[in-house]
């Protein structure tokens, strides 16, 4: 099986889905990965990379811009730049030959009629509400969205509010690397944290993923207001990249409490164990809206896999379906005090890997994709 996969890749963030998934195509398939330029990010290029866990999967980066880029002139040439870039991409589908092409950048999206008239099946993998990640280009993005959704061969999607938005196709959702996230672990405390304010606190509250507009501060401040209450030193610690959108609340959230929480900014992906071994509870304190609705959230299952309690805002069905596990929490208030709750609760804690992260590894989430590509790639609906 030969496989052209159309997604972006930021290569200093946290191993998401698609890599998951890339990583775990049998060692017989030819897989080509292209990935749009990302100059914003600071994280893609034209050079080749390669993939440790993966050596066979070829990556390479394309000349297409995205349409709301802060530098004037990709702005001005958005349009020129397009246009040859999905050249370029029609031009290495046609030189690859590939059985299926799997996409998850909706701006490609003007060429899946033509990768279809070359007789190639396209698969439309819908990890996120990705027409909300482009705020300056609604309506643009809104149109190639529903362009693909339509022109795709099939549809995938990593949570069934993904599958209402989309109106078609199959549920594969997200999951967790059973063979890294192996449960607690003895250990020294990360540098990043031994050398924050938190460094010292006898207990831990963790966040792992992207510190951005989904994150409601309000939550965390309620929170690191809450544990400075406690007898026993509590701290939070937020683990992953802060956005800049986001940095001036998280910095003015450390100026209030400079005891109680910390960020460390980006962490490659494998050392996460080593960091969440040293806390007692995961927490996803998202914002109740439509982006964060869609959301299947892999810090989820990272959490149970780890056995922590895990507290979260109601923001997803994918959430809500666990609530005889989990601590859900509606508010600052009622979050703090469920945070509290869930320091002290060693029934739940014991639960979550087996209910939880078990029956949701990547192993069991790329089986269920491979079915669906090989169903495609056959000329299967």
């Amino acid at each position: 099986m030969r496989v052209l996969y159309i997604s972006e890749v930021q290569w200093l963030s946290q191993v998401s889905r698609k890599h998951q998934m890339v990583r775990r195509f049998p060692d017989d398939w030819d897989v080509l990965f292209l990935s749009p330029i990302n100059a914003r990010a600071g994280e893609n290029s034209l050079r080749k990379r390669t993939d440790a866990r993966r050596p066979r999967v070829r990556y390479a980066s394309l000349p297409l811009p995205k349409p709301d880029s802060n530098i004037a002139p990709i702005r001005a040439l958005t349009g020129v730049l397009s246009s040859t870039g999905l050249r370029a991409l029609l031009s290495r589908v046609r030189a690859f030959g590939p059985d299926v092409v799997v996409c998850s950048y909706i701006w490609a999206a003007p060429i899946v009629s033509r990768i279809k008239e070359l007789g190639i099946p396209v698969v439309y993998d819908c990890n996120d509400l990705h027409t909300e990640f482009y705020p300056a280009c609604p309506d643009a993005a809104e149109r190639v969205f529903r362009d693909l959704v339509a022109g795709a061969t099939e549809v995938v999607s990593s949570s069934e509010r993904l599958q209402e938005v989309c109106g078609r196709g199959t549920v594969v959702g997200n999951g967790v690397d059973l063979g890294i996230f192996t449960g607690k672990r003895e250990g020294p405390l990360p540098a990043l944290i031994a050398k924050s304010p938190v460094g010292d606190c006898a207990q831990l509250v963790a966040y792992v993923g992207s510190v951005d507009g989904r994150i409601d501060f309000d939550v965390l401040e309620a929170l690191a207001g809450a544990l400075s209450d406690l007898q026993t030193r509590t701290g939070v610690v937020c683990i992953g990249r802060v956005f800049e959108g986001a940095r001036a609340k998280a910095e003015a959230l450390v100026g209030k409490h400079p005891e109680h929480i910390a960020f460390t900014g980006r962490v490659p992906y494998e050392e996460l164990p080593a960091y969440l071994s040293h806390a007692a509870v995961g927490i996803a304190p998202f914002v109740l809206d439509e982006r964060t609705r869609a959301i299947n959230p892999n810090k989820l299952y990272m959490y149970a896999a780890m056995e922590q309690n895990i507290v979260s805002t109601p923001f997803s069905a994918d959430i809500r379906e666990h609530e005889d596990l989990i601590f859900i929490a509606d508010g600052p208030d009622s979050f703090a005090s469920a945070v509290k709750q869930a320091l002290g609760d060693e029934e739940r804690r014991r639960a979550v890997r087996d209910r939880i992260a078990v029956p949701n590894s990547w192993d069991e989430k790329t089986r269920a994709f491979l079915r669906v590509l090989a169903r495609i790639a056959s000329g299967g609906r």
